[in-house]
């Protein structure tokens, strides 16, 4: 998981590059207590209506995580939409350039890291060899790239970009459970997208 200073404040290290994500995220510690650290920080609320009087109906908005379409769409989980999804419906081709563009932060903190530790740009020789020693060694790559960050070392300069539409696919089944009582987060800004561009 990426921050917005692209940071890597979770990262789950070991698993063979041919597994999907959703796989990796249904047995990852995040998954099991990303609820439970997520409820401590404050909602938001957007508004996604009117009533029959002209109030504006108001949703409530949890804090979330942002993945690509592998993921699953639940309350505090938002993904960005398929090309087929957003096809036809500008309210969901303007949500997902929205997504897309947050989005964006992790595809830019990946490029940062192959620039800055080339090493990771082809197969590590040591995994055939030594398993544990190449884990170790992603999670410290990965721990320097976030001590640069923090001393705002130059090199974070050369790869910011604007808002671009990221469109990530996904190979492999996604889990769209949504709580029960409660809408999925991805729903709720999907309303809110649709009621601002009445006006």
């Amino acid at each position: 998981m990426v921050d917005f200073k692209k940071r890597i404040i979770d990262l789950e290290a070991g698993w063979p590059g041919s597994v999907g994500d959703a796989r990796i995220w249904n047995r990852s510690n995040l998954n099991r207590m990303h609820k439970t650290w997520l409820v401590q920080l404050p909602s938001s609320s957007l508004t996604t209506g009117a009533s029959l009087h002209g109030e504006p109906t108001d949703e409530d908005i949890p804090p979330f995580i942002l993945g690509d379409s592998a993921y699953p769409n639940t309350r505090h989980m938002v993904t960005t939409y398929k090309a087929t999804e957003m096809a036809n419906n500008a309210a969901i081709a303007a949500l997902n350039k929205k997504l897309g563009g947050a989005r964006y932060h992790v595809e830019n903190a990946f490029g940062i890291l192959k620039q800055r530790f080339q090493i990771l740009k082809r197969p590590l020789e040591c995994s055939g060899e030594d398993v544990r020693y190449a884990i170790r060694l992603i999670v410290s790559i990965f721990v320097l790239h976030n001590f640069l960050i923090d001393v705002r070392d130059e090199l974070n300069n050369e790869f910011e970009h604007g808002d671009e539409d990221v469109q990530l696919q996904h190979d492999g089944e996604v889990n769209n459970e949504v709580e029960v009582g409660l809408p999925a987060t991805h729903d709720v800004l999907l309303r809110h997208i649709r009621f601002i561009s009445e006006f």
